[in-house]
């Protein structure tokens, strides 16, 4: 599988010249270099946070080619297939989030998204989560069908994502087929500013265990209701007219948004 943006700029050209000092060579590992160059737009004054500097770490630690991200991807597809048949219902919703989402999984990314489910059906939908989140496959966080607000919100947060077809995942090449339209849809390597990132670290770290986001979700705090309302409250503005626009473009300021909805593929 071939990119299908590249910017050959000053990030690109650092990229090439971090895979050079590792004996990486250019030819046939241009989703990795753009992967890395991506990660390197996100410096502030010459420098990476933590977060992004651990994402250049790992991608330069286990090297791949090109030819290894398709094949990747329809390991993924089979990992999310096998997931969405052990939820206790089917979802009415799917959307992928994280690297496949932003056009840049590698053939060592795992898949993020969210599933939207009967209430009844969140809690063991956690479990699921909790089950499949530490693996190096595909895990789908649930979510309520009841709550579009909460969920918008959440999406909006993520920044990007690309609602799926579930009974697709049967099929031979679909997430292939997505993920061409996801890059297709690619306009910008930059994706998060350093309020979002500070904001992330704070409310909403990587390091937080499936667990303890679970308890988040399900206001287990005075601090985890607040944030949910605030959320719902949010997403519910974004769905309203003119005032929608004024908190998407807010939004926007904080993480890129990139929102494709069910690709025709």
């Amino acid at each position: 599988m071939r990119i299908q943006t590249k910017w050959p700029d000053q990030n690109w050209r650092d990229a090439g010249k971090l895979m050079k000092e590792r004996g990486i060579p250019a030819e046939k590992h241009e989703v990795m270099q753009e992967n890395v160059a991506t990660y390197l737009s996100h410096r502030t004054s010459g420098e990476l946070s933590d977060r992004w500097q651990a994402k250049v770490d790992r991608e330069l630690a286990k090297p791949f080619t090109d030819d290894q991200v398709g094949p990747r991807i329809d390991a993924l597809q089979t990992s999310l297939q096998n997931i969405v048949n052990e939820l206790p219902s089917f979802p009415s919703q799917v959307y992928l989030t994280g690297s496949f989402s932003r056009g840049r999984l590698g053939a060592n990314s795992d898949l993020d998204g969210y599933a939207a489910l009967r209430p009844e059906d969140v809690s063991k939908g956690f479990d699921s989560y909790e089950k499949y989140v530490e693996t190096s496959d595909a895990c789908l966080f649930p979510m309520s069908e009841k709550s579009p607000g909460f969920n918008r919100a959440n999406l909006m947060y993520a920044g990007a994502s690309v609602e799926i077809d579930p009974k697709r995942l049967g099929e031979a090449g679909y997430l292939r087929k997505v993920y061409t339209c996801v890059q297709e849809h690619r306009d910008q390597r930059r994706e998060t500013s350093a309020p979002y990132e500070w904001a992330t670290g704070k409310l909403w770290g990587e390091g937080m265990s499936a667990q303890g986001k679970r308890e988040q979700f399900e206001g287990k705090t005075l601090k985890s209701r607040i944030m949910n309302n605030i959320l719902s409250l949010g997403g519910t503005m974004a769905a309203v007219p003119f005032v929608g626009a004024v908190v998407r473009k807010v939004a926007d300021l904080c993480v890129h948004q990139t929102h494709l909805e069910k690709p025709q593929v």
